[in-house]
């Protein structure tokens, strides 16, 4: 019995952290492109659908959008005219296996069966809801199949109401993204309809997948994929959120008191804090990162003009020169415990998201920046 204990024990700590790895982290798979690309990649599941499919190619038709179409054997096999009007919508078809059964459901060689569906498009393969068993990468490879997944998913099979979904894909679309979408839901022609224009007008290119130089997952990217649910709960708890909407945009703001006494405020003065993303400033040169920056202060003196209570801006962050030069922000010690507690995160985050071209830093401050209301609308309240 012991055996068996051990043996049921290892096969699901196979089953289970093959699925962590190259489902939820993605590590080997194509999932985003390059962050300094303002393009973005629209991908529909699980079509086609005789009932959605046809209002779904009239929508995207009207937003001029060019899409990728990942299609499952059975329904493919069973409506072949979707399939050739999406063809000759000029949308790419690739392969969401034969039928919609997660892989880790499956015996070896009925995996092989359904990961070898070809309809007739790309090579590339995305495993329905994205899981893997510990043979799924085996049999792609060994088919010539690269694996296709996402980094932004719409939550359009949630109970969410439409406003919730699109304004949560504004608030987490950048370059590069790979937005999961489904062909089989009415909502999702009306979602594509509100989508593009506003994410167009944010700044960013709609191309179909394979126009974003899709590049195969580190193991670090993987880890930065695996985080984003904890950073997207975070962003809600303390009410994080972009400082403007724009492709180029890299500060997020949130409501929040002063962490520490400074000249002329104290400890707990009603502020607005500035978070850096760090994704999107990894892939910037520093040329760009100041343009970008300078916009997004532009957008947080908007925020702070409409809310008389604010008192400060503010930031916890090592770019403590780069803050008080270029930016024009005062410098000021943390509490030690709070010092401790960011330095050590943010050396995590340095050595998660650092560009591999610059060299990590040697010392490691964070300090508080901020400047008072008054002082920070006179510097970037103009037009």
């Amino acid at each position: 019995m012991a055996a068996w204990e051990a043996l049921l024990a290892g096969a699901l700590a196979l089953y289970g952290g093959s699925d962590l790895l190259f489902r939820w982290m993605g590590v080997g798979a194509l999932a985003h492109g390059p962050r300094n690309e303002p393009k973005l990649a629209l991908t529909f599941d699980d079509g086609p659908n005789p009932e959605t499919t046809p209002e779904l190619l009239a929508a995207l038709d009207e937003v001029e959008a060019k899409a990728t179409f990942f299609l499952t054997g059975r329904q493919a096999e069973a409506h072949p005219e979707l399939v050739e009007r999406i063809r000759e919508a000029g949308h790419e078809i690739a392969s969401h296996g034969r039928v919609h059964r997660p892989p880790i459901l499956m015996a070896p060689w009925t995996e092989w069966v359904h990961t070898a569906y070809d309809p007739g498009g790309l090579p590339h393969y995305r495993p329905p809801h994205g899981s893997h068993s510990p043979f799924t990468r085996a049999i792609a490879r060994a088919l010539g199949k690269p694996v296709a997944l996402w980094d932004l998913e719409s939550k359009d099979w949630t109970p969410l109401p439409d406003d919730a979904l699109l304004d949560r894909l504004f608030e987490y679309a950048q370059p590069g993204s790979v937005i999961l979408l489904h062909d089989r839901y009415p909502r999702t022609p009306a979602l594509v309809r509100r989508l593009v224009p506003e994410l167009r007008a944010m700044g960013f290119q709609f191309v179909p997948m394979t126009g974003l130089n899709l590049k195969p997952l580190t193991f670090k990217e993987g880890m930065i994929r695996a985080l984003q649910g904890f950073d997207e709960r975070y962003d809600r708890t303390h009410g994080i959120r972009r400082c403007r909407r724009s492709a180029d945009n890299l500060f997020r703001c949130s409501r929040a008191p002063l962490p520490a006494d400074v000249p002329g405020l104290a400890k707990g003065a009603p502020g607005l804090e500035l978070h850096f993303d760090s994704r999107r400033v990894a892939a910037k040169s520093p040329l760009a990162i100041v343009k970008a920056l300078r916009r997004d202060l532009k957008g947080a003196a908007r925020r702070v003009a409409e809310d008389p209570e604010i008192q400060v801006v503010f930031a916890v962050t090592p770019l403590i020169e780069g803050a008080k030069e270029l930016l024009g922000f005062e410098v000021h010690d943390l509490p030690p415990s709070r010092s401790l507690v960011d330095a050590t995160a943010r050396r995590f985050f340095d050595w998660l998201y650092r560009d591999p071209r610059y060299p990590p830093k040697k010392r490691y401050q964070v300090k508080l920046i901020y400047l008072p209301r008054e002082d920070f609308l006179k510097k970037y309240g103009g037009p």
